[in-house]
């Protein structure tokens, strides 16, 4: 089975403020990106951490929180945080900053996995670019990360770096307007 989770656990320093927060017409950045991962018709996490709980619990229900559990650095705790919580599915990731991903693309991620059976990681790249924030994380690669961490042999946390060590279906970017990453005030 696959789930959606809706990265918002970052500390936001470029920003300055909690990016999910932010808001784009009538709702908050969070909720377009579980919107979103809803159309997929796959059930839908929101990954955050202890600081966001109390904020968070006003826009989703408590049961699709993934609160931060590992000690990892960067997209991996949330990542891994929400392997530990479903470890038999895979993870279709998607950044609450990517605020102009399209359905269409989104779609044809969560059919990568069946069209290209095999591969540890599907991501769309852009060149020699990835794009790990809009991605496919099986479940099987996620346990030996979590492993490689438990055991203390997990020596690198760049989830870039991570999936060039294993088995990665590249998939091609059509608009690369839709893979913008608003991270900084400058919107």
């Amino acid at each position: 089975m696959m789930k959606g989770i809706v990265l918002c656990g970052g500390e936001s320093k470029r920003m300055g403020s909690d990016k999910g927060l932010l808001t784009i017409g009538p709702c908050t950045w969070a909720q377009l990106a579980a919107r979103k991962l809803e159309r997929l018709y796959i059930p839908v996490l929101i990954s955050i951490n202890e600081t966001q709980v109390a904020t968070y619990h006003g826009l989703f229900p408590s049961e699709l929180f993934v609160i931060d559990q590992v000690t990892a650095k960067g997209p991996l705790t949330g990542l891994l945080s929400a392997h530990l919580k479903h470890p038999d599915d895979d993870l279709l990731l998607l950044a609450c900053d990517m605020i102009d991903m399209d359905i269409s693309s989104l779609r044809f991620l969560r059919d990568s996995i069946t069209t290209f059976p095999g591969f540890d990681y599907y991501v769309y790249c852009r060149e020699d670019f990835m794009e790990p924030l809009c991605a496919v994380y099986t479940s099987s690669q996620l346990k030996k990360i979590h492993y490689e961490l438990e055991n203390g042999s997990l020596s690198n946390f760049s989830l870039h770096k991570l999936i060039k060590q294993a088995r990665y279906k590249t998939l091609t970017i059509r608009n690369i307007k839709n893979f913008n990453n608003h991270n900084t005030a400058t919107l």
